[in-house]
Order: structure tokens, then C-alpha cells, then sequence
């Protein structure tokens, strides 16, 4: 068998160098994850809202949650805001929230009362959390 110089045999040819198959690569990779992250793709969101603290050396909020009543493993600062849309949230799991107010000089209010909200449940619910002289938590779902 005579090769010429700077070629190769077929069988020594990259798959990649045909696009068509490069292209079929890449779309069953692109398949691959997103059957794999199926959580990812539907994914739900929430929004809460409260009532202000009125005191003058407020500094802002914090929101606490997590999957677990009482133990939050995510806070969110959200500054002086009382409202927070929060992402990805896992469907078909329960969430537990609590806000908490901080001052200017670095003191952080005790827990609101918890409210909790299941990410397969998209009705729209309320609860009364009451921090530091009455806070107020509404929640929205989109699922």
C-alpha cells in the first residue's frame, strides 16, 4: 500500500473532522444533560414579601431557607428591601423561610416566625411571620 506524504489512512482519520458527525456529537451531548438536569429545566421560584421594621438605625434583611424546618442552610441579604424573588428551587420540595433584621451597628433580630411552602404547590399563599414589632410574609409561587 504507497501513502502519500500528509495523508493518513481512513481508519486513522479523527471522527471529528466530518461536520455532519461533529454535529450529531454535539447534539446528543446537548440531549445527554438535559435529560440528566431535569431539575434544572423546571425549576420553581418564589417571592416573598414583608412588612417593614420601623427603626432608625435599620440597616436591612436577611432571608433565611432551606429544606429542613428550623435549620436554613442558604441567607440571602437583601438590604433594605422587603421583597425577594428567590430561583431554583427544587420542584416537589419543601422550603422554610425566615427573615431577619439587622441594624447599622452590626445586630441582627431573632428569627420571624417560619413560614414554609411547597415548590409543587403554585397557588398563591400568605402567612404572618411578625419580626421585631410585626413582619409580614406573602408569598407567590410560579412552578
Amino acid at each position: 500500500m504507497k501513502l502519500f506524504y500528509g495523508s493518513s489512512p481512513k481508519w486513522e482519520q479523527s471522527s471529528l473532522s466530518n461536520p455532519f458527525r461533529l454535529l450529531f456529537i454535539c447534539l446528543t451531548a446537548l440531549l445527554i444533560v438535559a435529560v440528566s438536569f431535569p431539575k434544572i429545566i423546571h425549576a420553581a421560584q418564589i417571592t416573598l414579601e414583608w412588612d417593614a421594621v420601623n427603626h432608625p438605625l435599620l440597616e436591612g434583611y436577611v432571608v433565611y431557607y432551606g429544606t429542613y424546618s428550623g435549620d436554613y442552610d442558604v441567607s440571602l441579604d437583601v438590604g433594605n428591601w422587603t421583597s425577594c424573588t428567590i430561583a431554583d428551587l427544587e420542584e416537589d420540595e419543601t422550603y422554610y423561610f425566615a427573615v431577619t433584621a439587622y441594624s447599622t451597628e452590626g445586630e441582627e433580630s431573632d428569627f420571624s416566625n417560619e413560614v414554609s411552602h411547597s415548590s409543587s404547590n403554585s397557588s398563591n399563599d400568605s402567612y404572618d411571620v411578625g419580626i421585631g414589632g410585626g413582619c409580614f410574609i406573602a408569598t407567590a409561587a410560579d412552578g
